[in-house]
């Protein structure tokens, strides 16, 4: 797992906007590989969950740093108002994976149903074709292939959109605890809400990459 939080932990002020994108999603990246082991390792849980908790501030520290920028800078790579909309939604995305792992601590999950690691690997899926587009819009001539990422993370959402109404028929059907059926239902949620976030970026890269064709 890579370890990143020491070097994001003071950034320089600098005009790179592409780095502290590339940085945020880097950061939620290894904070959903956290969150993955969490749900198959239900003793570490409350120690990933201090770690979780470690990299949601690095997130808040990006985004001040990214919103921050855009109000010392006047001359921006692209739109403004995309700028601090991509900020927002790569915040979005660490906030939620945070609070997916908060929850399943706190809720001492013992039994999961196998949708939640798939679930899980789709929001990790999303992040990493995520970070290949960032990557790719400091140079608009690889339009095409961040055009291609952006669409993957469309698929993966509509997967996770069908996974979660699978799960939720399932535990319903199967579970006669209703205590556990909301716990788990609303870690199923929050999982689809951060694939949701993921397509949300996808859609400002996709409509950044259209203004400038």
């Amino acid at each position: 797992m890579r370890n990143i939080i020491s070097n994001l932990r003071f950034f320089p002020k600098t005009h790179d906007f592409f780095g502290f994108f590339e940085k945020s999603i880097e950061n939620s990246i290894v904070a959903t590989q956290l969150l993955c082991k969490m749900i198959s390792t239900h003793d570490e849980r409350p120690v990933l969950s201090r770690r979780l908790k470690e990299y949601e501030h690095v997130g808040d520290e990006i985004t001040h740093e990214i919103i921050d920028l855009l109000h010392q800078t006047f001359l921006t790579p692209f739109d403004r108002g995309d700028m601090y909309q991509l900020a927002a939604k790569l915040d979005d995305i660490m906030d939620i994976v945070y609070y997916t792992g908060n929850r399943l601590t706190r809720y001492n999950i013992l039994e999961i149903p196998k949708e939640i690691p798939y679930l899980a690997n789709l929001v990790l899926q999303s992040t990493e074709n995520l970070s290949k587009a960032l990557t790719g819009l400091r140079n608009m001539k690889n339009s095409d292939l961040v055009l291609h990422h952006c669409t993957e993370v469309n698929r993966l959402e509509k997967e996770a959109d069908e996974q979660v109404d699978l799960v939720i028929e399932d535990i319903f059907h199967d579970s006669q605890d209703a205590l556990k059926v909301i716990k788990i239902k609303e870690i199923v949620e929050h999982l689809e809400a951060a694939t949701d976030r993921c397509e949300d970026v996808a859609d400002i890269i996709e409509g950044i990459i259209l203004k400038h064709a």
